[in-house]
């Protein structure tokens, strides 16, 4: 007897099928392709499963490292010393909140303007990450940084993807990692995004070449990152990745602040309706001009076997108090 055919998770959104439709036409075109950036460095040092509980929830944090100069103006305004200082404040976080994978944005390949040393390479050996991928999306005078995902589960696979270039624009994108989780059978795509800061037009074109570059990948799905933009924004970002690839947020109202300059919420965690969210807290660590945000996942349905969940749905109820657990 053939087993029964798996449902997939539906867009929350029947409006955002022609987005899909359109983004995958320009793959189909050669305007975008699915998994385009420089080779991104990868390392795996270690050699067998951690002890992590099939049972227990998925422990997920995002954070923008800013370069590694913590709560100062700008990094090249400071040394090595005080780089290494600032990502040992990361370090003592990391091992208090024992996350199992981590989404780093504004994050440093050896680079003159700050400290000149690996800032993700010294994060992960300090604080027992043996797996992961940095891809450098930023190149030249002196500096070379981008996005990259650590882990404490050993990475199945991994990609990495730089956005179409834009005029006066930084270059960004997103580092994948695909991961294997005992509560889960089916392999997991962990994702770490850095979009536009400053124009939404820009943004808008990004979220098309996220869903473009993603759709078909058919896994359960967490993408976390600097999205610089909020659930309402006019921008519409937001929507158009969590619609185009089935993702919830989570309690979208809930007034969070991840970026206390602008008292705005810019970085989230959003996961595909193959998980719940069981828990959920902005860190107060004052460790980057960017708090840590923090998530507890477990699979949506019994022992995380092959059932998918069969429909998607943004999740607008708050399922915990507006500041976490």
């Amino acid at each position: 007897m053939r087993p029964a055919k798996r449902p997939r998770c539906s867009a929350s959104a029947s409006g955002l099928r022609a987005l899909i439709t359109a983004a995958l036409a320009l793959i189909l075109a050669g305007c975008i392709s699915p998994l385009l950036a420089p080779e991104p460095e990868v390392f795996a040092n270690g050699e067998a499963m951690p002890g992590t509980d099939p049972d227990g929830p998925l422990r997920l944090m995002t954070l923008n490292l800013a370069h590694g100069r913590g709560t100062g103006f700008h990094q090249a305004l400071q040394g090595e010393a005080r780089a290494r200082a600032n990502l040992a404040e990361i370090e003592a976080m990391l091992l208090r909140e024992q996350p199992h994978i981590i989404a780093l944005q504004e994050a440093d390949q050896p680079s003159g303007w700050s400290g000149d040393f690996d800032h993700v390479d010294f994060i992960a050996q300090a604080a027992g990450f043996d797996w992961g991928v940095h891809t450098a999306h930023a190149e030249g005078m002196g500096q070379s940084y981008g996005t990259a995902v650590i882990a404490r589960l050993p990475l199945e696979d991994h990609g990495a993807y730089t956005f179409q270039p834009a005029p006066a624009s930084l270059p960004k994108g997103f580092s994948l990692a695909t991961i294997r989780w005992p509560g889960m059978t089916r392999p997991i795509d962990v994702v770490s995004i850095h979009l536009e800061p400053l124009r939404q037009a820009i943004r808008q074109r990004q979220a098309v070449e996220v869903v473009a570059a993603l759709a078909d990948r058919n896994r359960p799905l967490i993408l976390m990152g600097d999205f610089n933009t909020e659930w309402d924004d006019d921008d519409g970002v937001l929507q158009t990745i969590a619609g185009g690839l089935s993702l919830n947020a989570y309690v979208p109202e809930a007034g969070l602040v991840t970026y206390p300059r602008l008292k705005r919420r810019l970085d989230w965690i959003l996961i595909s309706c193959d998980f719940t969210f069981t828990g959920f807290r902005v860190l107060e660590d004052e460790v980057s001009d960017h708090r840590a945000v923090v998530a507890d996942i477990l699979p949506a349905y019994a022992h995380g076997g092959d059932a998918v969940a069969p429909r998607c749905r943004m999740n607008r109820r708050p399922e915990f108090g507006p500041g976490g657990l």
